[in-house]
């Protein structure tokens, strides 16, 4: 008689093991994150630890198309689609942003981070200082409005460029990296015209600290003294401190393509 329990046991394909260990470290990395950004800041440790997440994600999801393949199962279709999506998305990419919906949006997510408690390299709601508001807000905003318009423009190289890239008061100041131009210098916003400035607009007080216009003559920040983000107008006879220093104005570029 044959006995099946004398053979020995059939190994798993190296493609099935390779999907599981892929699995595994996904899983873990995700777990990793769903920490780290809701306990630490966003420093370049946790944005590196993102884009690995992302990394182990495609490539997990490529494994196991391959696997599915190796079946000869309806894996192709998988296949099919992500094709389909690349032909979209390469036709789509020509497609301009939409300026004054992104703007609105970029003042909405200003809006949601008022009270978001002032912590220095901060760039979450548990804590951001006043570059940090005005970056995380317009990532924000083209995450958003990109995925609302399905616009390449809005998701692709430039977002993850400009979340990748840690930026300051000082390289905003300076223009840094090209995501910003000035638009004139300013003694003082104390009773200053506001007249000609847009929504989401920034005045950047000798390189150490970002305001950005928040329509009505009032201005948001995330204010050290405060301790928070705040919203105020500036009356001539303010005196708040950075209301009455020089700032250079500056607008984000995005904000004017056609």
């Amino acid at each position: 008689m044959y006995d099946e329990s004398n053979q020995p046991a059939k190994k798993r394909p190296i493609i099935n093991r390779l999907r599981t260990v892929c699995a595994w470290i996904t899983g873990v990395l995700l777990l990793m994150c769903g920490v780290g950004v809701r306990v630490f800041p966003m420093t370049a440790t946790i944005r590196a630890l993102l884009l690995a997440t992302l990394l182990s994600c495609i490539i997990t999801g490529f494994v196991a198309v391959v696997s599915g393949l190796k079946r000869r199962s309806a894996a192709v279709w998988p296949m099919v689609f992500f094709l389909a999506l690349l032909i979209v998305w390469s036709v789509m990419g020509s497609k301009p942003p939409d300026i004054e919906a992104l703007r609105k949006v970029y003042f909405k997510r200003l809006s949601a981070l008022v009270g978001t408690p002032y912590q220095i390299d901060g760039e979450t709601n548990l804590g951001i200082d006043s570059a940090g508001l005005a970056r995380a807000a317009l990532w924000h905003a083209m995450v958003r409005e990109g995925v609302k318009e399905f616009n390449p423009r809005l998701l692709g190289r430039d977002l993850w460029n400009f979340w990748w890239r840690d930026m300051d008061a000082a390289d905003i100041y300076r223009g840094k990296y090209g995501y910003a131009r000035s638009i004139g210098f300013v003694d003082k916003l104390a009773g200053f015209d506001t007249e000609h400035l847009k929504i989401g607009d920034m005045a950047v007080a000798d390189g150490q600290h970002v305001m950005i216009y928040y329509g009505k003559e009032k201005w948001i920040e995330a204010n050290p003294i405060d301790g928070k983000v705040v919203i105020n107008k500036a009356p001539a006879k303010s005196k708040r401190k950075w209301f009455n220093e020089p700032v250079r104005l500056i607008r984000w570029r995005i904000f004017e393509e056609k």
